[in-house]
């Protein structure tokens, strides 16, 4: 179980918060993680947050924080029993929250905490309760939607209150990073604490009314499997694939009816263990039998199946991930390091080698976000002389791997990629003592930042302990939080507007 940071001393080193959406079964991610998974254009501005606030908090900001915590108090007596609470006024403007259209340039730059979420998870006992499995969050319907162990629940992305839950008939093991239309369909155990065995319970909920659509076994070639394997769930165009390392199963997402459950999917004992799709093609990897130690990428038509290339996995790599479809892009470990993504591979439009990307003093391919020729990766923390931590983000060229350029976006701090805006790539950047987080864009020509988004001062301790090892997401025009599982911070999830 993970402890919270401490409060924010000046040397507290600060981890990069994992966030997700790459369809890495997640992200080693899913192994564990991409994030999420995880935006000239304008000069820069570094104005609001620099690192010449790093350095500590004077008396003002004990001041302003205990004003804060006073506040909270307050809020807490007059809301008791909500889900969360509302701190400032309305919402800022944006786009409809849970569009799924891509994010636009925000209109305001200093921001407001809006609302935040008391942890359901902080007294209570991992062994009883169940040890919870990477998160998935949905935005629809204007609620942000998060997994937990034994439940998903819905929040309203303006005051953080409750909408609707619903519990799993067991604990969670896996989930779809992406709905197809309002339906996700979700991955589970009736007999394991962990999500990490005997996950063979697949149900689908109805992300507008919070109900269950269906509950589905899934079925098994080997009667001596119990599940399919670090199972994968991805929905895409009306279906949902299940698959694993020794099975896959294809079901219909409405009604849950299996559609294929192939024993193999070549004559020659390969099978599909893992795919990727960006909504207009599928990654497909399929590995081979065991002790074979053949592997393929394929790219398939989505729509009708059919094969338009394949990629071999060269030898001695094992594919991890896949954080882009198109350009397709690979995450790869190597046999003899299978704990660690060790290179990133790029593939041409015809499915040959385009570029081997070392990862070693490159960066964290967890947290990769790719844009039309160009990969975007946070390198690892380093301490400052000021006894903060900071990184960079480096762009890298897919076509030759080449470094473009690299940049601290505009800042002495741990930096995160999210997304794009545009073209631009969007970095989340975390709070520091007596300093709230940032979000900044950089221009994908020389890495010069912009900030687009600076969180506030007074709730910068908050901000700091719930994003630590958590998942940050930007969505119309919001900045949400939730902490890691389990944790044992005082809130689970916190908004800005």
């Amino acid at each position: 179980m993970t402890q919270p940071p401490p409060p924010m001393p000046p040397h507290q080193p600060a981890r990069t918060p994992q966030i997700w959406d790459t369809d890495i079964n997640q992200r080693s991610s899913a192994p564990p993680g991409f994030g999420p998974p995880p935006p000239a254009f304008g000069g820069s501005d570094t104005g609001g947050g620099g690192s010449g606030s790093s350095g500590g908090s004077d008396s003002s900001g004990r001041g302003r924080r205990k004003a804060l915590l006073i506040v909270l108090a307050l809020a807490l007596i007059a809301s008791l029993g909500a889900g969360g609470w509302l701190l400032w006024g309305k919402t800022g403007r944006g786009k409809k929250p849970g569009s799924q259209a891509k994010p636009s340039a925000p209109a305001r730059v200093d921001t407001r905490l809006d609302w935040l979420i008391r942890n359901p998870d902080k007294d209570r006992d991992t062994e009883a309760n169940g040890t919870p499995r990477k998160p998935v969050t949905w935005f629809a319907h204007g609620n942000v939607i998060r997994t937990r162990a034994r439940d998903i629940t819905a929040y309203d992305v303006r005051q953080g209150t409750e909408r609707w839950n619903i519990p799993l008939p067991g604990v969670l093991c896996a989930a779809a990073r992406k709905p197809d239309g309002d339906t996700v369909a979700v991955l589970y155990s009736k007999t394991s604490k962990t999500g990490s065995g005997d996950c063979n319970g697949l149900m689908a909920v109805d992300l507008g009314s919070g109900h269950k659509k269906w509950d589905q076994s899934l079925p098994l070639n080997n009667p001596l499997n119990t599940d399919y394997g670090n199972t994968q769930v991805l929905m895409f165009r009306g279906k949902v694939k299940v698959m694993g390392t020794s099975e896959s199963a294809t079901f219909a997402a409405g009604d849950g009816k299996v559609l294929d459950h192939p024993k193999l999917r070549f004559s020659d004992n390969c099978m599909e263990n893992r795919a990727s799709t960006d909504g207009k093609a599928l990654l497909s990897v399929l590995g081979c039998s065991a002790g074979d130690g053949r592997a393929f990428v394929q790219r398939m038509d989505p729509e009708t199946g059919k094969e338009e290339w394949t990629w071999k996995v060269p030898d001695g790599l094992e594919v991890r991930g896949v954080p882009s479809v198109d350009p397709a892009v690979v995450a790869v470990s190597r046999r003899d390091r299978s704990d660690e993504i060790t290179d990133l591979i790029s593939i041409s439009p015809e499915g040959r080698t385009r570029a081997i990307i070392s990862l070693t003093g490159n960066g964290n391919a967890f947290d990769a976000i790719v844009r039309k020729d160009t990969v975007y990766l946070a390198s690892q923390g380093q301490e400052t002389a000021a006894h903060t931590q900071e990184n960079r983000i480096i762009a890298i060229d897919l076509a030759n791997g080449e470094k473009r350029w690299e940049s601290k976006a505009g800042g002495n701090r741990v930096s995160t990629p999210l997304g794009f805006i545009d073209d631009r790539p969007l970095i989340y950047q975390i709070a520091q003592a007596g300093d709230g987080g940032r979000l900044v864009t950089l221009d994908p020509r020389d890495g010069a930042p912009t900030v687009v988004k600076r969180m506030p001062a007074e709730s910068a301790e908050e901000e700091r302990n719930v994003a630590y090892m958590g998942q940050v997401y930007f969505e119309g025009d919001r900045l949400f939080m939730f902490g890691e599982p389990n944790n044992r911070n005082e809130h689970l999830a916190l908004s800005f507007s």
